[in-house]
């Protein structure tokens, strides 16, 4: 490597100039602020500022500012902004290295741009057309060129013939003394801040690729510390711009989106919304679904068709925001112009791309002094003591392929000077660099391959010494606690069991910890299901009011709610659903012989009181309903819908289950995809409540919907029951009058004919194991001679009915018939396993799935790694 001229040394080999040019506004700053002698006029200028400086004289007129460019050949030829702006952005960049810019233009679109283009006053056109002897701004003085070689065409129209080149270069060589390999891009950035002194942070530089992710790093880890920054990167960082747009682009689609898609731009706005809307639709909701002030920004939502673009800042912006706002839309001319998608686009890429508006310039005084952050692809020199280098890996490569109009071997020699010299600002230098990138060693930008004359490829090639490793800020260690000193600390973790949170448990204790603490999304179906229970609940306490209003006013009531979750198109179906299965719920409950309900609760005394009761002004609900029952034998509660003649019934409102399918999901161990433990938790809890075995009914609102709907089907095919049995298994097949009733049709001809003498002999001589009964020659021997027949249709029959039991649990027809042994067996191995959740609670959840981990709703936020479960479960 050269090594390059500091700024001071320049500065005394020009002082005695008139006049100093060079491409390097920074340098051109910094030559300026060393002026130490009486000057009249400018000292050390670049090509554009002169430009600018003899604009209004040599044009006549004063120059377009970008934005009116864009507009006016916009307008002239009558084409889109964004395809103008990227036009003209590309006539420039041709222009800096050619006069001929037809040359390099391809279609007539673009020609036409460049023809409208070049009648506009503008500082490209100037540079252009300028000839310094011609002009008096360089009359009678010394003119001094810095790094001439580094001057792009329409620079070169600045140099004098008369003038003095100045090399940044000495003969001598530089060499980087040390570099230190580090990680990632957030361990450069944190590295990089912590050499950083707070107190004198205008002292501090970094130079880094500011276009790519280690930016963000950056400036995340300078916000961190409380640093002060020169953020001169995009407009994208001013977030109150950014909040604007965003608001009025959902506002444009205000009748689709659900609250889930503004919930965090409303909080920018100090709006909120109540727990559990996310999914609704945003247009559903009204002012009982969120705070006074979310609904007013609700409201201009709603209104954003009929508003201008000042309207709306000054309905949702603060005092602040509105003068960076206010000053985006009048510099773009659409202050007081109705909202419509076409000019949002425009307004949206002139704030991307157009660097000059105002509000570039509305930076928050935290960003205007401080760290300087510098761009290594077009920067030379930094006036800082302190210069920090960050990655200078492959993003810093600077493309010069695939452009005709570049000398591409003349551009490189450029490149690699700018680099050169940029490498050796400062006093003071730090180089940080990555140690892997995408998975490989970090290779140096292929820049120093021609700096060096030779393949980089690895950065102990560019320096004396390599150290690898980080800083770090020491903190004070934090020793574990004791688990044996814990004691009652440990209760947070020690609740009881629900049926859900033992599902999640048994599934995997991680997916347990992180149900405990996260909530799902409330989807359509679970928002249906809690209606449908709220609609019960009243219909109990309230059967009058129901008959009274008629169920379309219920309907009606909350189809405006459920209709949220849904696409606006399948509203009627919606509707259709609801009414269904309310008059299911109904027609169950009167079948149940459900009456006077005691009114018995206060209704302000509920968790989660009644919509239904809420809305009619009830007061009181009753303890047959939606009571929750803790278990004073085994650690679990439930909240049990309706408890009704010794039964606990339970509303179900997706699909239904066979007893087959329930009585396989509340076996340990049967591989099923979706476990389900509620039948022996409700189960144990009406034995306390009641006294006696108990039934626990799953009533499927929605099941049999078209024929229940005609009448065709009773209310009790949508009803599946468990009921417990002081009974041995083989004790319940013999005794069972619904079993009997069901083989009298599933068995075969010749034994469904007499199904009591069959059950005669299995009481009198059958084995506990009724999977061994088609074995024993002796039984079937003693079932042909009882039914007087031969057929070979015995021993299948005998294994018809033992493939009827599961798990030591009969299932059949509508109806799960389980001894009590069975539901104390299952009860003692969820209480073992709430013990073992205790244990692993005071040291850690361990991740033991017994599902698919990708089936998992909290696969996205686990933070162990994918465990292979061994095969297919039975789904």
């Amino acid at each position: 490597m050269r090594c390059t001229k500091s700024i001071d040394e320049l500065y005394e080999e020009v002082r005695d100039f008139d006049l100093v040019i060079t491409t390097d506004a920074a340098l051109a700053t910094a030559l300026n602020g060393r002026i130490d002698k009486p000057i009249v006029g400018p000292f050390a200028m670049t090509p554009k500022q002169i430009a600018g400086h003899v604009a209004s004289r040599v044009m006549g007129v004063p120059l377009y500012s970008e934005l009116k460019v864009i507009s006016t050949v916009s307008s002239e030829t009558d084409l889109s902004m964004k395809y103008v702006h990227s036009e003209i952005e590309n006539i420039k960049e041709i222009r800096q290295y050619t006069k001929d810019v037809t040359k390099h233009l391809h279609t007539a679109s673009s020609k036409a741009v460049y023809d409208s283009y070049e009648a506009i006053p503008t500082l490209e056109r100037l540079m252009g057309a300028f000839i310094p002897e011609d002009d008096e701004f360089y009359k009678g003085i010394n003119v001094a060129v810095i790094a001439e070689e580094l001057f792009n065409d329409l620079d070169k129209h600045f140099i004098p013939i008369s003038h003095e080149s100045i090399s940044i270069f000495k003969d001598e060589e530089y060499s980087i003394e040390r570099i230190y390999e580090i990680g990632n891009d957030r361990q450069l950035a944190e590295n990089a801040v912590d050499l950083i002194d707070p107190s004198k942070s205008t002292d501090y530089a970094i130079v880094l690729n500011t276009g790519g992710a280690i930016a963000d790093a950056v400036r995340a880890s300078l916000y961190r510390a409380n640093i002060g920054f020169i953020n001169a990167l995009n407009v994208r960082d001013l977030s109150q711009i950014r909040d604007y747009l965003q608001f009025i682009t959902m506002a444009l689609e205000f009748s689709t989106i659900r609250v889930k898609h503004v919930k965090e731009l409303f909080s920018n706005y100090n709006g909120f919304f109540n727990k559990g809307r996310e999914e609704f639709l945003l247009c559903k909701q009204d002012e009982s679904d969120m705070s006074e002030h979310a609904f007013e920004l609700w409201n201009v939502m709603k209104n954003i068709g009929k508003m201008t673009y000042r309207e709306v800042c000054d309905a949702i912006c603060d005092r602040r925001v509105k003068v960076q706002v206010g000053i985006l839309i009048e510099d773009l001319k659409v202050a007081d112009t109705l909202i419509r998608p076409s000019n949002l686009n425009e307004v949206k890429y002139a704030v991307d791309n157009v660097k000059e508006l105002h509000h570039n310039e509305e930076i928050p005084d935290n960003e205007k002094r401080g760290v300087l952050l510098v761009d290594c692809k077009n920067s030379v020199y930094i006036d800082r003591p302190v210069v920090i280098y960050l990655g200078m890996e492959q993003d810093w490569n600077i493309s010069v392929v695939g452009k005709p109009y570049i000398d591409v071997e003349d551009e490189t020699d450029k490149n690699v000077d700018r680099l050169n010299a940029l490498l050796q600002q400062g006093n003071v230098r730090y180089y940080l660099v990555n140690s892997t990138k995408g998975g490989k060693p970090a290779r140096p930008c292929m820049l120093f391959d021609l700096i060096y004359r030779k393949p980089i490829d690895s950065f102990s090639m560019m320096c004396r010494e390599l150290v690898k490793g980080r800083w770090h800020k020491p903190v004070d260690e934090l020793m574990p606690a004791d688990p044996s000193k814990l004691g009652p600390a440990d209760e947070g973790f020690a609740s009881y069991f629900s049926k859900s949170s033992f599902n999640n448990y048994y599934c995997c204790p991680r997916k347990y910890l992180y149900g405990s603490f996260l909530t799902t999304p409330d989807e359509k179906s679970t928002e249906f299901g809690t209606l449908i229970h709220s609609f019960a609940e009243f219909y109990i306490c309230y059967p009058e009011d129901v008959r009274e209003l008629g169920l379309d006013h219920f309907v009606s009531m909350i189809s405006e709610r459920y209709s949220g979750l849904s696409s606006p198109m399948m509203e009627d179906l919606d509707v259709a659903k609801i009414k269904q299965a309310m008059s299911t719920v109904i027609e169950y409950i009167d079948h149940l012989g459900v009456k006077d309900a005691p009114l018995d609760v206060k209704l302000a005394d509920k968790r989660h009181p009644n919509r239904f009761m809420e809305f009619l002004g009830k007061e009181y609900t009753s303890s047959i309903c939606e009571r929750d029952i803790r278990s004073e034998k085994y650690p679990v509660h439930g909240q049990l819908d309706l408890v009704w003649g010794g039964a606990i019934t339970d509303y179900k409102t997706g699909k239904a289950s066979t007893p087959a399918d329930i009585a396989n999901a509340m076996t340990f161990n049967s591989k099923v995809r979706y476990p389900e433990f509620q039948a022996p938790i409700y189960l144990s809890l009406i034995q306390q409540e009641i006294g006696n075995k108990g039934r626990f009914d799953l009533f499927y609102a929605m099941d049999n919907d078209t024929t229940a709907a005609t009448g065709e089907t009773p209310i009790t095919s949508n009803v599946r029951s468990v009921i417990v049995h002081d009974k041995t298994l083989k004790e319940i097949i013999v005794s069972s009058k619904p079993l009997r009733a069901f083989l009298s049709e599933y068995l075969s001809k010749n034994l469904r004919q007499d199904v009591d003498g069959l059950m005669s002999v299995i009481q009198e001589i059958a084995g506990d194991d009724p999977a061994e009964w088609d074995k024993d020659a002796a039984m079937v021997a003693a079932i042909n001679d009882r039914l007087n027949t031969k057929s070979k249709s015995t021993e299948p029959g005998l294994r018809k009915i033992a493939s009827l039991v599961k798990g030591g649990i009969l299932s059949y027809g509508s109806i799960i018939e389980m001894p009590q042994s069975e539901l104390d067996s299952r009860m003692q191995k969820i209480s073992e396993m709430h013990d073992l959740m205790i244990e692993q609670s005071k040291v850690e959840f361990p991740a033991q799935p017994r599902q698919k981990c990708k089936d998992c709703q909290y696969f996205s936020v686990c933070t162990k790694e994918i465990i292979d479960v061994g095969g297919d479960t039975d789904e």
